[in-house]
């Protein structure tokens, strides 16, 4: 005949197991943690995957929001954004009314660009993107329009929103 002690102490066996196994010990009356650093580097391991993946939702910070396409030529008098990615230089040099310049790479090895065209801007969209009309030139997706101190990726809106 079994003991209840010798019951009690099978059934906690593989109460804890996988990467927890081994941090927790049965002692009289209760658990005792063991390996505390153990236990930090699981947890730590745990929240680095939860920061990764929380910093990958991005809420928009304004009710404008630039909608993208990546086919199709921009044409004098059509729409284009322009993607600074929150840089105050660039979002100083592409002010209101500015006009750039507009390059496209020939050879991405050698990154040779040539002007193809220029863009006049006519108004900010929240903190990334700002909104320009083509003024010369037909621009492509991943153009790029070119200040003194800065530069900002040309992107298309969906087609119907022109």
């Amino acid at each position: 005949m079994m003991h209840k002690t010798h019951e009690r102490e099978d059934a906690y066996k593989g109460f804890v197991s996988g990467p927890f196994e081994g941090l927790i010990k049965r002692e009289k009356g209760g658990f005792m943690l063991l390996g505390l650093k153990k236990l930090a580097m699981i947890i730590s391991a745990l929240s680095f995957w939860v920061m990764l993946f929380s910093c990958a939702t991005v809420k928009p910070e304004s009710g404008v929001q630039a909608k993208i396409i990546s086919g199709s030529v921009a044409k004098p008098g059509d729409t284009v954004y322009l993607f600074h990615g929150k840089s105050k230089v660039a979002k100083e040099e592409f002010c209101l009314n500015a006009v750039a310049p507009v390059y496209r790479l020939i050879d991405s090895w050698s990154l040779q660009k040539e002007e193809i065209g220029k863009i006049k801007v006519i108004r900010e969209l929240g903190n990334h993107y700002v909104e320009a009309v083509v003024v010369e030139g037909e621009l492509k997706p991943d153009d790029i329009a070119v200040q003194q101190n800065s530069e900002c990726l040309i992107r298309l809106p969906e087609a119907g929103t022109k």
